[in-house]
């Protein structure tokens, strides 16, 4: 097969032509993706299904075939609800430290504005979160981290006041990537390729199209110092994630209660007062890093969660200000 033209010279008629009804088509069909994925999710349904994918994933291993189930109730008592589903009994869905991979691919999808991610060297997520890349467990972590991601299924529900199912959306975080695998004579899956050969410059990563359309349309990047600031806490991780994005997306100040809150996160904690202790843990971290993550402007108390948005224009990325938004969310959140 003849490689792509280094230059013009070497273009035969009508490549350039091709080319550029390729790019057509592809935007063309991400279009009619975000206008599918928006007939029915929209305002307030669009803005809690992107919190409860970003924000609630297991922080422990899920044990068990049944997915992993976040909610919220809207403002007309109808519920959103999204499911982690495995696709494969060998891999378990992404927990612990898989979210900052999470972060990593959709931060790339943004920044990059494109649904095909191509890293730049296999250990570009190790040098990014500070791992050693000599490790050889650290590839594999690497490794694993990347496959329970990719192996993951989403499914946004809007169900009504009686938990009946009205209209319901499926949006892997990943499309394609080319994972090579065999199961072992005890009936485990394991990667039978090294990260440097599966995530190697040759390598592309399909990003779900209806998931990178609504990334593209609203995209808000999270910042690398939240992420290395919560650390191992994943927990807090998640709550500073929250505060953050709903600082960014946010037009007017919210009052969120905490009851509204339970089923938004991981909530295998028993001990309620540790909420309004680990938010305020989360508060303080981005008090402390720099500007302008430390204008984040928040009351907690014993009732609930005040946030106040970033103001309109505040930057984070260059080319991704915090923008106006046309219409208000729901007075549960408003």
């Amino acid at each position: 097969m003849r490689k792509p033209p280094k230059s013009a010279q070497e273009m035969l008629p009508g490549y350039s032509e091709y080319r550029e009804e390729q790019k057509l088509a592809l935007d063309n069909q991400l279009k009619r993706l975000m206008d599918l994925w928006q007939g029915g999710l929209t305002g307030e349904r669009l803005f809690t299904a992107r919190m409860l994918i970003f924000c609630g994933l297991p922080v422990s291993e899920h044990k068990g075939p049944n997915p992993v189930v976040r909610k919220a109730q809207l403002a007309d008592r109808s519920w959103l609800q999204v499911s982690f589903i495995q696709t494969h009994k060998q891999v378990p869905l992404p927990f612990r430290a898989d979210r900052t991979m999470a972060y990593f691919l959709t931060n790339k999808a943004v920044l990059q504005q494109s649904p095909i991610l191509r890293w730049e060297y296999a250990n570009e997520y190790m040098h990014l979160f500070g791992m050693d890349p000599n490790s050889g467990k650290n590839y594999r972590d690497v490794q694993a981290r990347f496959t329970r991601i990719a192996y993951m299924d989403i499914m946004v529900e809007h169900r009504d006041v009686n938990g009946k199912v009205i209209e319901h959306w499926k949006c892997p975080m990943i499309d394609h990537a080319r994972i090579s695998a065999e199961v072992d004579e005890e009936g485990n899956w394991k990667p039978s390729q090294s990260v440097a050969k599966m995530l190697g410059a040759e390598q592309s990563i399909s990003f779900g199209l209806r998931f990178f359309a609504e990334l593209q349309a609203n995209p808000v990047p999270i910042p690398i110092e939240l992420i290395l600031a919560a650390d191992k806490q994943y927990r807090v991780m998640d709550y500073v994630i929250f505060l953050y994005w709903r600082a960014f997306a946010g037009r007017n100040e919210s009052f969120i209660p905490w009851r509204y809150l339970r089923d938004q996160f991981d909530n295998s904690d028993s001990n309620e007062r540790r909420w309004p202790e680990n938010f305020k843990k989360a508060y303080r971290m981005m008090k402390a890093l720099p500007d302008p993550i430390n204008q984040i402007r928040a009351d907690i108390t014993s009732s609930g969660l005040t946030i106040y948005p970033y103001p309109v224009g505040t930057t984070f990325f260059e080319d991704h200000p915090k923008l106006g938004f046309s219409r208000e969310l729901a007075p549960e959140y408003e």
